[in-house]
């Protein structure tokens, strides 16, 4: 049983693939003027969020864009698949969005089995101002800070942050055709979060990764049966506090000593 196991999870060797993105427009603007190096050295994992600050909408709405696949785009030049995960949302302090559950489907085949596979009681209400080119949708209005907190094994981070997020996966079409693509789902969640640990830096706010949450939880609350879609990895942005009791060394501090060795 093990040996099938095994050799389920191989990959087969077969000629590079490759795809072309959808046409989408240009990536929305930023308005950082650091290089891409310098937020790459900088790009810390935030330790507590100070429940206060209000991330701008263009800010926001510049993270989501950078996280649809563009033709030679890092790093989603870099796979050879359509988006397989999806972005729910619990948006707490986001400028012009009121406080709720949303959904950014990240491909638009993926639309129409969400709509039928979650919840019937979610609205699918459309964000006014969001960029023509966005699937970004409203599932429930109201105050989602306790549910953030205590799907995300009752962190403050998920709560005290200007929005955090749930990655949802299209879990079982693809793992039960090649169970290789398991380990692909979690290339491209990591490819997410660095995505937006970036974004995050320059926005001039922080990120961090949450890897401790309540998967059926989080399944419930969306009205999930089934393993068609499953909750693989959650994530936060928010203004930063500094935690002084922990020791910050400039960039690759120990690589620099050794030259000047």
């Amino acid at each position: 049983v093990i040996d099938k196991m095994t050799e389920a999870t191989h990959k087969p060797r077969n000629a590079p693939s490759h795809r072309q993105p959808p046409a989408l427009p240009p990536s929305l603007p930023c308005a950082c003027t650091q290089s891409a190096a310098e937020l790459i050295r900088q790009r810390r994992s935030a330790q507590r969020y100070d429940g206060s600050t209000v991330l701008t909408s263009t800010a926001f709405f510049r993270m989501l864009d950078m996280t649809l696949p563009r033709p030679g785009v890092a790093p989603w030049d870099a796979i050879a698949w359509d988006p397989r995960i999806h972005l729910i949302l619990f948006v707490h302090r986001v400028e012009g969005l009121e406080p709720g559950l949303y959904l950014f489907t990240r491909n638009a085949h993926a639309e129409a089995q969400l709509r039928e596979t979650l919840s019937a009681d979610f609205e699918w209400r459309p964000v006014p101002g969001c960029p023509a080119h966005f699937s970004l949708y409203r599932l429930q209005a109201g105050d989602a800070q306790k549910a953030a907190r205590t799907l995300s094994c009752h962190q403050d981070i998920a709560s005290r942050s200007a929005f955090s997020l749930g990655m949802l996966a299209e879990y079982e079409k693809h793992v039960t055709e090649a169970p290789w693509r398991y380990r692909q789902l979690f290339w491209e969640a990591g490819m997410l979060g660095q995505v937006l640990y970036l974004e995050a830096e320059a926005a001039g706010m922080r990120g961090t990764g949450i890897g401790c949450y309540f998967d059926d939880e989080v399944h419930t609350l969306l009205g999930l049966s089934g393993t068609a879609f499953q909750s693989l990895y959650h994530f936060t942005i928010g203004g930063p506090l500094e935690d002084s009791r922990l020791q910050t060394l400039a960039p690759y501090a120990h690589l620099q000593r050794g030259a000047g060795g």
